[in-house]
């Protein structure tokens, strides 16, 4: 697994990175939070080692930089000297998925970065390509085609998308879809969440003559669901033939 350490003493950062790398991780070190950042705009990574006090940007406003520009895609343990009990609530609520206070214990810090590791690779597809519809999404390639046409995507824009596609037909709920993007929950206030599913569905064009069809559901979240041919035929059929069509091609697409 590849591992980011962000540490600015060098004796610490190698420190960690002589406990990790014998556990046969890849290991990569930056010394400052500036330079935390360009290496993740870059590099592809599995998890982040956090210390707080770091030169340029604190680690809490990298973490922060983290969840809302990269999402919940890696885990990020904080290894720092701040042992303030206000400090581990707020890195937790700000995203981080872990933390160990200084001085460490070298089994007890590989142990916790495996355990974030397996957290994190729970919530990847490794399956292989998701279709759905007239859509093909791949986790992989972080990709995905209506009709073989490439849809571009943000970030957390591709992570939601991700998430519904593999729940098809099930309601997901507003924590799990912002847990999925952001790490972590947002506040009751946000309408973040709305407006990134907002643009996906303008995005995709996910309407039912693409085979989907993405469906709030009040008070629980929302639910992609897969919209099948022969209830677009009786749709159309009764909105062609009669004066009543519009609500009864409602009611059977409603009902499907």
């Amino acid at each position: 697994m590849r591992i980011l350490i962000v540490e600015d003493d060098p004796v610490q950062a190698d420190a960690v990175s002589d406990v990790l790398s014998r556990h046969r991780h890849t290991v990569s070190i930056v010394s400052d939070g500036e330079k935390a950042v360009q290496a993740l705009r870059t590099a592809s990574v599995d998890a982040v080692v956090l210390d707080w006090q770091l030169p340029k940007m604190s680690g809490i406003e990298v973490l922060n930089w983290i969840r809302d520009g990269l999402g919940a895609g890696f885990g990020v343990l904080f290894l720092t000297s701040r042992v303030q009990e206000s400090d581990v609530v707020r890195a937790l609520e700000a995203g981080a998925d872990d933390y160990l206070i200084k001085p460490f214990r070298a089994d007890e810090l590989a142990a916790r970065v495996n355990a974030l590791l397996r957290r994190s690779a729970r919530h990847v597809v490794f399956d292989g390509p998701i279709r759905a519809g007239d859509y093909v999404l791949d986790p992989k390639e972080r990709s995905i085609m209506l009709r073989d046409q490439p849809i571009e995507l943000t970030t957390k824009e591709f992570q939601l998308a991700a998430a519904l596609f593999s729940n098809l037909g099930k309601i997901m709920s507003r924590e799990l879809l912002a847990r999925a993007a952001w790490g972590r929950e947002l506040g009751v206030e946000s309408r973040s969440l709305d407006t990134h599913i907002y643009r996906i569905r303008q995005k995709l064009n996910l309407r039912p003559e693409n085979s989907l069809r993405l469906t709030s559901i009040y008070t629980a979240g929302y639910r992609l669901d897969a919209v099948k041919p022969r209830v677009l035929d009786a749709v159309n059929e009764l909105t062609s033939g009669s004066a009543f069509a519009p609500r009864e091609a409602a009611d059977i697409a409603a009902a499907s």
